[in-house]
């Protein structure tokens, strides 16, 4: 089954939980299922905040029933109440208790609270409606008129609970055939403002009907409240009373007078509500009063704002289904689930709105896991069909792999698919093994690329030629970086090796002057897609070596070995022939002359092939002095026929260093008798030994014409010599300075020439030395 195929039943299934989340959710959000829970989150996500400081609650409380008596109280007892709240200085009163019949017992107790109330300060008095039962219409219950005429204002006291009896909210009107009955707390407000239109706010009733046996309700809102029963200031009913407050702590109030006392009805379970303990109705209005003042009452999202919101974080959610992976996803479900619920109730606390995010909520808690068994199912599909077909193939260097003994058996569903597994990565793990054998096992370096230039696979060779501990630290590696590094000017590419393949190529490696062959082969996958370059480095540097050798060989046999023998066979020639002989002095001292050239060139190319065939690990310790010593004793007598001056500097201290005294002192000589051969009559000849840290180094320097910047390039190689364009060029073999190249390299240490210098050459010899010496100098010879 292609990658296409699986996407397919894929997206499918995706696209069928994606309609059917968001269908569940509209539906759960039009229906309400989750009101409870919506409920719950309400109440828990209602702040607290501190009371008015204007606004006071006088509560008829046990006490004050204990002092005063049996309630209902003579209405002469609230008149005198309200004489004291016109001397306090209240601002309004609301009297939160109802008088819709008159006092029979004691009519002058109506007139007396009808004059308190003309007195001031202005007295809101509630009204009670009797809803329709059985028949009977709905009717209002007004106070009597005596005291209707002198109310600042009358208010119904209904709140609406909800499904689980808690109020939450009210309606600010209400009325039969038309909504023309304040909220009670809203009328207390318009007696001081005379601002009633411009405080209605909330939401407005769906259902109003102009019928007259209709009771309309209209302009719903939830109330903040601001804190639990008894949050609001309150004073005892029979304290005030008698007087027994501050002067100060009813002047400029709002005043709200109503039953606190357990048992009396007026009491309602709010969200605020201790367990068992219900919130008084004085103190529901006294809340409803805050937040109509200032202005936070609390609305609920209109429907369809309402249905987007729930609908968007599953939305959102899904789409993170097709681009995160499984923990990816399980962590941003998580965050959405938790942003939701974030975001109602940040909403609620700031801006006073209430979204209900239960259908939200409980959508994303099955989400994932639905997504996560239908994601499963389809790669669980596709991983068995992959299984068997891996199964099938059979390859000619594996062996079949046994069953288990619980596979041989009627086993559980999941039991035999952890088998087909087993086998599966067992084949494919074999494999992986055989192929990481065959390529490590390979002598020569080899490289795996993709198509971007990475190095996807190297063996151990690949790993040593380019310096590397193993083949992992080629891997994800730039192919460009590392055959720059090795042959440099960019000539060398993957481009021009991908472009090309299959090729071979020869390189030198800058470097350590190896030289490798490359062969570049494409590599495809199953479906014939070129996948990479595979990339053989081979290491032809001995036969290069072996190549150069035997033509050195060649060229000294064919040149500078034939030359002396063809001058010697002319002589002899000549001298067969009395007219044209030669005088006895002359010819002895011709053949001599080359003889001695011969001589040279034999004993300069043994001493070279010595050289390369010495074998460092018998190398002994050796102060490097006494090898200074040796190749200034051999080459004094020379310097002497040309009266060159020899300096020689060296330490105080020994010089210890791992080497072959004899090559090295030779190496010495050769430099040595350079510079002496190179330097005019009469000149100088300085031989000086620096010892650095980890290291000698050697100076030999020269008053003599120097060597062109042109002739450096090949000065160290076999056979290669500088060529002067004066007269006194005293020629030589080309093999002197190879051989101290050759000394070096045997003692790990290098030799170069001084490209600055100012006048003659001046060629280093650097050794590694044993030890330490203080780098302490002085003249130990000056001999001419």
């Amino acid at each position: 089954m292609s990658t296409a195929q699986w996407r397919h039943p894929f997206v499918r299934q995706w696209t069928w939980l994606v309609g059917l989340m968001l269908a569940a959710t509209a539906l759960m959000q039009m229906t309400g299922l989750f009101w409870r829970t919506d409920l719950s989150l309400y109440d828990a996500a209602m702040p607290t905040r501190p009371a008015p400081a204007d606004v006071v609650i006088v509560a008829i409380d046990e006490a004050s029933i204990t002092q005063i008596g049996r309630w209902p109280w003579r209405r002469a007892i609230h008149a005198a109440l309200l004489d004291r709240l016109r001397a306090a200085g209240a601002r309004a009163v609301a009297l939160d208790l109802l008088f819709t019949e008159p006092d029979n017992e004691s009519p002058q107790s109506d007139a007396a609270l009808a004059a308190a109330m003309a007195k001031g300060p202005p007295t809101v008095l509630p009204l009670i409606v009797e809803l329709s039962g059985r028949g009977r219409l709905p009717a209002e219950r007004l106070p009597i008129p005596l005291l209707l005429r002198q109310a600042a204002g009358i208010g119904h006291v209904n709140l609406e609970l909800d499904r689980d009896g808690v109020a939450r909210s009210v309606f600010l009107r209400e009325g039969l055939g038309a909504p023309n009955r304040q909220q009670f707390a809203l009328a207390l407000l318009n007696s001081v403002s005379k601002a009633g239109p411009e405080l209605l706010s909330g939401d407005r009733h769906p259902d109003l009907a102009g019928a007259p046996e209709v009771w309309v309700r209209d302009y719903r809102m939830l109330i903040p409240f601001l804190g639990p029963p008894g949050h609001f200031q309150q004073l005892s009913y029979v304290d005030v009373l008698r007087g027994s407050f501050s002067p100060s702590a009813l002047h400029g109030k709002l005043v709200l007078v109503g039953v606190t006392a357990q048992g009396f009805g007026d009491a309602y379970p709010t969200p605020r509500s201790g367990e068992g303990y219900a919130m008084p109705g004085v103190e529901v209005s006294a809340n409803i009063l805050q937040a109509l003042r200032a202005g936070s009452i609390v609305r609920q999202v209109p429907t369809a704002l309402g249905m987007a919101f729930a609908l968007v974080p599953i939305l959102g959610v899904a789409l993170a289904f097709l681009r995160l992976s499984p923990r990816g996803s399980l962590i941003f479900t998580a965050l959405c689930w938790l942003g939701t619920l974030g975001l109602s109730a940040v909403a609620l606390r700031l801006s006073g709105w209430w979204w209900p995010p239960a259908s939200s909520l409980a959508t994303l808690l099955v989400m994932y896991p639905l997504w996560s068994w239908r994601r499963l199912e389809a790669k669980q599909a596709y991983l068995e069909e992959e299984f068997a077909r891996l199964e099938a193939d059979q390859s000619p260097l594996l062996t079949d792999i046994p069953p288990t003994d619980a596979a041989s058996q009627p086993i559980a569903f999941f039991d035999r698919r952890i088998e087909l597994l087993r086998r599966a990565t067992q084949r494919l793990r074999d494999v992986r093994q055989l192929l990481a054998d065959t390529i490590n096992s390979l002598p020569d370096a080899m490289l795996l690329v993709d198509r971007e230039g990475r190095i996807a696979l190297a063996n151990p060779a690949a790993a040593a030629l380019f310096g590397c501990n193993s083949g992992a630290g080629l891997e994800n590696a730039s192919l460009d970086e590392h055959l720059s590094s090795k042959v440099g000017g960019g000539a060398l590419t993957h481009a021009a090796l991908a472009a090309g393949a299959p090729q071979t190529l020869e390189a030198a490696f800058r470097d350590t002057a190896q030289h490798v062959l490359i062969r570049s082969t494409p590599f495809f996958g199953g479906s014939s897609n070129r996948l990479g370059t595979i990339i053989v480095l081979a290491d032809i540097s001995e036969l290069r070596a072996a190549q150069r050798e035997r033509e050195d060989i060649v060229r000294f046999l064919s040149h500078d070995m034939k030359s002396p023998a063809s001058s010697l066979l002319g002589l002899a020639h000549l001298q067969r022939d009395p007219t044209l002989a030669l005088p006895a002095a002359q010819l002895s001292q011709r053949l001599d002359l080359l003889a001695q050239r011969m001589l040279t060139l034999v004993d300069g190319f043994i001493a070279l092939a010595r050289a390369e065939s010495a074998d460092p690990t018998a190398f002994s310790e050796f102060d490097l002095r006494d090898a200074i010593q040796d190749g200034y004793d051999e080459v004094w007598a020379t310097a002497e026929v040309r009266k060159i001056q020899i300096v020689v500097e060296l330490p105080e201290d020994p010089i210890m260093i791992q080497g072959d005294r004899q090559l090295l002192g030779r190496a010495l000589v050769n430099l040595l008798a350079n510079a002496v051969k190179f330097s005019p009559i009469g000149s100088r000849v300085w031989m000086t030994c620096l010892h650095e840290t980890a290291e000698a180094v050697v100076t030999i320097r020269d008053q003599g014409p120097g060597i062109s910047p042109k002739n450096r390039a090949a000065l160290f190689q076999r056979f290669s010599r500088a060529r002067h364009a004066h007269p006194g060029d005293p020629g030589g073999t080309g093999l002197g300075l190879a051989f101290v190249r050759v000394a070096a390299q045997k003692h790990n240490g290098r030799v170069w020439i001084v490209e600055d210098s100012d006048s003659g050459a001046e060629f280093r010899l650097a050794v590694p030395s044993v030890g330490n010496s203080p780098p302490h100098g002085r003249r130990v010879a000056e001999e001419g």
